[in-house]
């Protein structure tokens, strides 16, 4: 792995004594000042006298309470719709363990410390904890779906691409068009793009050298699409069924990407059986970072009834 260079690599900076921060004559002034000055309290700190001992307190439990897990949208109708029906009417409980599945196994953004081999098993892991959950709350129709789409996520996350050491970069899209009722719909973009392409090149190159040039802020080459699609909707419609068999294409490319089968047969009939089938599959794959994923699994042993994300942690601590 290349030198980590995100924020987690900087360390502790060493600090500078306070007397080394001001000068000889600051400090002897302070000296000299220091018995002049009336004290603020010239009561002694004493506690009250008391004829009986009071017993100790005992220490309460804190409970912190983390808000959802905010879904994840890939921006591919076929693949994000399917898990918004699987998980209409669902407990938030499990759609808490889902999106985590997908945010932190299937595309974590920082995978800061973590080799390739970890972060491919990590998907196969996931995969795993989604079948888990199929399994547990989902009826036979609604599983098949769910599981289709959660491959096609975890595929994504496969052809994922290291930006730099520490952070990843996934063919998602970054603009998401969603309905009131939480589907998303393909935007017109895409097929603006193809028609422009296939019918006009040399304006589709002019487009694609302004989006390049315009960095994060990409409102001047949308306009630039958006006027261009505005005086060729003929053009826009002819290219439409081109575009829609080269989405098939697409679709059917991304099914083709082989998983990661590290944590792949585990037991999921139920949640014991499914961590200490984890455990023992972790243990055959002795080359990982065994600490990383014992760490994940001590995290879903501790989550309420079935699932494997909690929403509550309870801190005690000893007086």
């Amino acid at each position: 792995m290349s030198k980590c260079t995100c924020f987690h690599s900087g360390g502790l900076q060493p600090i500078t004594p306070w007397k080394d921060m001001i000068t000889s004559a600051q400090l002897e002034q302070i000296r000299k000042n220091f018995a002049s000055v009336k004290p603020m309290n010239e009561k002694p700190l004493a506690l009250p006298k008391s004829d009986s001992a009071a017993a100790p307190a005992k220490p309460s439990a804190v409970v912190i309470e983390r808000g959802p897990v905010r879904p994840f949208h890939t921006g591919y109708a076929r693949i994000d719709n399917a898990i918004t029906d699987a998980l209409r009417g669902k407990s938030q409980e499990l759609k808490d363990s889902v999106y985590d599945i997908i945010w932190s196994d299937f595309l974590p953004n920082n995978v800061h410390g973590v080799e390739e081999t970890d972060r491919l098993a990590r998907i196969s892991l996931g995969v795993e904890k989604a079948a888990y959950l199929a399994d547990q709350f989902m009826d036979e129709g609604t599983k098949a779906s769910f599981m289709d789409a959660m491959r096609s996520i975890a595929r994504i996350g496969m052809e994922g691409e290291r930006v730099d050491s520490c952070h990843m970069k996934y063919h998602v899209k970054n603009v998401i068009g969603l309905d009131g009722n939480g589907y998303v719909h393909e935007d017109s973009r895409g097929e603006i793009q193809y028609a422009m392409e296939k019918f006009s090149p040399e304006t589709y190159a002019e487009y694609q050298k302004m989006l390049n040039a315009s960095g994060e802020d990409t409102t001047e080459s949308a306009l630039f699409s958006l006027k261009w699609a505005i005086s060729n909707i003929d053009l826009v419609a002819a290219g439409r069924p081109g575009y829609q068999k080269y989405q098939d294409e697409q679709y059917e490319k991304l099914y083709q990407v082989e998983l990661d089968r590290t944590f792949s047969g585990s037991d999921t009939s139920s949640k014991e059986k499914f961590l200490e089938s984890i455990k023992a599959k972790l243990q055959a794959n002795r080359d990982l970072q065994i600490n990383l994923f014992m760490e994940q699994i001590a995290q879903m042993s501790k989550a309420p009834g079935g699932y494997l994300v909690g929403r509550r942690m309870i801190l005690s601590g000893r007086a």
